[in-house]
Order: structure tokens, then sequence, then C-alpha cells
């Protein structure tokens, strides 16, 4: 089977890592794959021996990347093409447009907010999403659900082997005594770490030794800045902008706090788990479809910081709930498992072959 992977993102995040996971596996069980995407991009730089074709994704009506890829796609002749954002399923439909050769093209949808172009979604031979959530928001839109294949994203089982984050005591001038709470994601809108901040000043009223460590950057940077300094919590608060060493702050961390306002699924959550640490979130996107509140993790509303900070409360007090949190939720991520992620891709492409 030969398969073509577009994706247009200039970033490396949750779906970028969920697709170089996928070509990591597919390679595995003999899956000829190319990649195409932006050639600066760190998924170009990360994505080894796969084959890779630099497009410079400049937009959904990119022409020079759509006609560049028609031209791979006449000659390799790819059974299928999966399209990993939305901008890349503009570029992938235009592509088979102006190809002769014809594969099946597949879209994944990892976001779960309504679609903004349905016939494009509609174009496509399938969809992958992340979560049921996403699933029942594009049926809600229009998309038959008889196209739809949920595939959950997975983890690696060993992503902290051979970690340590004793470093990062020193580095971000905190005390192994403190009670560090975590957070690992983009300052964006979407993730919503406003509502972090807010529950957070709620928390070190109480629990001055908290130290809430926010690990990520983006465009809210200065914003969430502003408002630790507005708010005198820069003793509590630590935002530590873009870090490689993203993995080993796992090792320190003693709660992980999510207050996202829409989430595909939550890989994040995930990988906390698979460390150890108790996770609390809010019910966003998918999220529910990996914590049951109370058992393998705390959920609370999006938007309610209130409700956020008392479940963080909860676990800072109970030091044997955290125990058992913490052990379901290791339990939860091992189902999470990428193996499982590439043989449920895998079993889309095939069956889409053999319709």
């Amino acid at each position: 089977m030969k398969v073509f992977h577009i994706d247009s993102e200039k970033t490396f995040r949750g779906g970028q890592r969920q697709v170089l996971y996928l070509l990591e596996g597919l390679n595995g069980r003999g899956v000829e794959n190319f990649l195409f995407c932006p050639r600066k991009s760190p998924l170009f730089e990360r994505a080894g021996t796969v084959n890779k074709i630099a497009a410079p994704m400049l937009g959904e009506f990119d022409i020079f990347s759509a006609f560049k890829i028609s031209g791979h796609i006449n000659r390799e002749k790819p059974d299928i093409i999966h399209c990993h954002s939305a901008h890349a399923l503009a570029v992938g439909l235009l592509a088979k447009k102006l190809s002769s050769f014809k594969p099946a093209l597949v879209a994944a949808r990892r976001v779960d907010f309504h679609i903004r172009c349905l016939k494009k979604y509609q174009r496509a031979d399938r969809i992958i999403t992340v979560s049921k959530a996403i699933k029942q928001i594009l049926i809600s839109d229009g998309i038959d659900e008889s196209n739809i294949d949920v595939v959950y994203s997975g983890i690696k089982d060993d992503i902290f082997s051979g970690l340590s984050g004793e470093y990062l005591y020193k580095d971000l001038g905190i005390h192994k005594e403190d009670l560090v709470i975590g957070n690992v994601a983009a300052l964006t809108e979407q993730k919503d770490h406003i509502t972090l901040l807010k529950a957070a000043e709620i928390v070190v009223r109480d629990h001055p030794n908290a130290k809430f460590i926010i690990v990520g950057s983006g465009k809210l940077m200065e914003v969430l800045k502003t408002f630790v300094l507005e708010k005198g919590l820069k003793n509590n608060i630590i935002l530590t902008g873009f870090r490689k060493d993203v993995m080993n702050f796992y090792k320190i961390f003693d709660i992980f706090a999510i207050s996202s306002k829409w989430e595909g699924l939550g890989t994040s959550i995930l990988d906390a788990m698979l460390s150890g640490i108790a996770v609390t979130a809010t019910c966003a996107g998918g999220i529910p479809e990996i914590i049951e509140d109370g058992s393998n993790g705390l959920i609370s509303d999006t938007g309610d910081f209130r409700g956020l900070a008392a479940k963080i409360i909860v676990l800072i007090k109970n030091g044997d709930l955290r125990k058992r949190i913490s052990a379901a939720g290791i339990e939860t991520a091992k189902k999470f498992n990428i193996v499982k992620t590439v043989g449920g891709t895998l079993a889309v492409y095939e069956k889409i072959l053999n319709e």
C-alpha cells in the first residue's frame, strides 16, 4: 500500500506528533509513505527517513502545492491521500482534481468545532475523527454518519523512558517541597489559560506553596503575563514559553490541569496519565471519553474557574485520592496506545480500498 500524507501546519503540536507517530507505525506495517509539508516545519525536520517532499502550503488555495502534489500522484499512483488538516484537505482535493490518477482521499478531523466548508469534507472518501464528540459535530453539520470513522489518537508507552526532571527545580527556581500543578498547551484561545490562571489565584490563597507551571508558547503569552503581574502571582505561576524538553516537565508535576474550551481528544492528558500524574480537566470535546469523573480524573465545566480551582484543591488536600486517580490514569493511558491508532487507521484504508 502507498499513502500520501499532507500536513499544512508550520508548528509542532499534538496533531503533528500524531502524524509523525502514524508515519513511523505505518512504515513498520509495510506501508510506503510520502509526506508533503512545509520544508521549514518541525514535522519535516523530524520525519526522518520518510519520503519527504517540501510543499509551501500557502493556504487553502495554494495552487503551487496542489500542482506539485498532483505531479507526484501521477508518477507514484498512491492508493490513499491522507489530509491531516483543513487546509491540507483543500490542497489535497485540488491536487486530486488536477491529477489524471484518482486515489481515494481521507480527511483527518482533530478539532471539536463546526466545519466552515461542508462541501470540502463531503468530497472526502472517508473522514477519520479522533473522538466520538467530533463525529457527532460532523453529523450535526450534515456529514453522512456512514462516512465517518473514529480512531482515537495514541501515545507511545515508552515516551518517558530515561527522562528526569530533577534539573528543572533549579532551572525554574522552585523546591521539591512545593506542590506543582502543571499544564502543557499552546497559549491560544482554545486552551483558555485565563480560566486556569483565575483558578490558580483561588488555589494559592490557601496553598501558598502551590506552583503552577504552564509549558507552551503562543499569541496569548503577553496577555497571560499581564494577568500574572496584575494579580501579584509571579511567585506562584511560571510561564515557561517554548521548551524542547516538554516531556521532562511531566516528571515534576504533582497534578495536571487542563482548562480547554474545546478539545478534540487531549493527548497531553494521556501523557500526564501515563507519567502517573493525577489529572483534572474541563469537559471540553473528547475529554470525557478519556476521563471518568472521580475515577481516573476530575472534571469541571468549561470556563468554570471556581469549579476547576475546587477540583485542584481536592487533589491537593487528599493524597490518597491523588494516588488512586494516578493509578487509574496509568491504566487508561495504556488503552490509548499508538499501536491501536496505527491499526485503526490502516483498517480504514483497507476498508476504502475494498469498497
